[in-house]
């Protein structure tokens, strides 16, 4: 007697494809790279951590080691990759970094219950070298340097809007370039900037009328310039080009480097300088008049931890003003 409740179904070839590619999934290292970004929400993070993870796995590949999957990364591998870094002269900083990405990769692959340990935990990280001390500008040179390109041209108008913001907000390089029209507006009174910093994290940056004023100063040098630029809430703030194409990806750190260097050579400021520079001119300006707390700054900053913002304090190191003149234990 058949069974009329049996369902007939039809077959499906493109259902069967599915279920066949989902099957041959994680064949390759990037299909587990690929699920370990998904954690991070900076696309900057994505990028450094595949960069730096790909450098591995390609030093693996020159050795005959094709890894597949991250239970085949041995201990050896690992140590092997360390040392022939070193032997290459890189800075130490840069070994560390290279390093943790992949240890990273591989504590993401114990929590996916891909591999049961780490067997990179019991080798060492060579030691971090101080990196040198970021050199700040002196105030008066942070003036020179704003007021040095020629307005006459759009390059002039882009690199002192970039410089202005570098200058007055302390930015990041990548916060920087990454600024959008809609991340300016009114809130509660205030104009404001969001910025997205490290992490994802944003942050509000009420603005001066200076900064303000060189905004609107720039957008109008657009509008009025032979492209006829008019920017919309999508658009880049910062515009590389004069040509009637606007910007559809970011201006590049690089870029805003090269500015900074550019300007401070022809000033004649002979000292090692780079965008980070400005950012430590900024906090260090602040933290030297005392017209904020040192909480304050770190959050101007985007500081998650204090003890970073203290680094900028030139203050810390002096001895006129230490606390210990002001200990009087003991005395009659």
């Amino acid at each position: 007697m058949k069974n009329e409740n049996r369902l007939t179904v039809a077959f499906d070839s493109q259902l069967a494809q599915k279920f066949a590619a989902a099957e041959k999934r994680k064949a390759l290292i990037e299909d587990f790279v690929s699920d370990f970004l998904c954690q991070f929400v900076s696309d900057s993070t994505k990028r450094a951590y595949l960069k730096d993870l790909a450098l591995f796995f390609d030093f693996l590949k020159l050795g005959g080691q094709e890894v597949t999957h991250p239970k085949q990364i041995q201990s050896f591998h690992f140590q092997i990759y360390r040392d022939e870094m070193m032997d290459k002269g890189l800075a130490s900083a840069t070994i560390n970094r290279r390093l943790v990405a992949i240890r990273s990769f591989m504590k993401w692959s114990i929590g996916s219950k891909l591999i049961e340990h780490n067997p990179l935990d019991n080798v060492k990280l060579p030691k971090v070298q101080t990196e040198a001390e970021t050199l700040a500008f002196e105030d008066d040179e942070a003036v020179r340097m704003i007021n040095a390109p020629d307005l006459s041209a759009h390059r002039g108008q882009t690199h002192r809007l970039a410089m202005v913001l570098l200058f007055n907000l302390g930015l990041r390089r990548a916060e920087l370039v990454a600024i959008r029209l809609h991340d300016l507006y009114e809130d509660r009174g205030h104009n404001v900037l969001q910025i997205t910093g490290k992490g994802g994290k944003k942050r509000l940056m009420p603005l001066s009328d200076f900064v303000k004023n060189e905004i609107k100063n720039y957008l109008r040098a657009l509008e009025n310039g032979p492209a006829k630029t008019i920017l919309a809430g999508h658009d880049f703030l910062l515009q590389s080009s004069n040509l009637g194409r606007k910007n559809e990806i970011p201006i590049s750190g690089s870029t805003i480097y090269r500015i900074i260097n550019r300007y401070s050579r022809a000033l004649g400021i002979n000292k090692r300088v780079s965008p980070h520079s400005c950012r430590a001119t900024v906090i260090s300006h602040l933290l030297d008049t005392k017209n904020a707390t040192i909480r304050d700054v770190a959050s101007f900053a985007g500081h998650s931890n204090i003890t970073t913002t203290e680094r900028y304090d030139k203050r810390r190191n002096e001895l006129d003003n230490s606390a210990a003149y002001s200990v009087s234990l003991g005395t009659s």
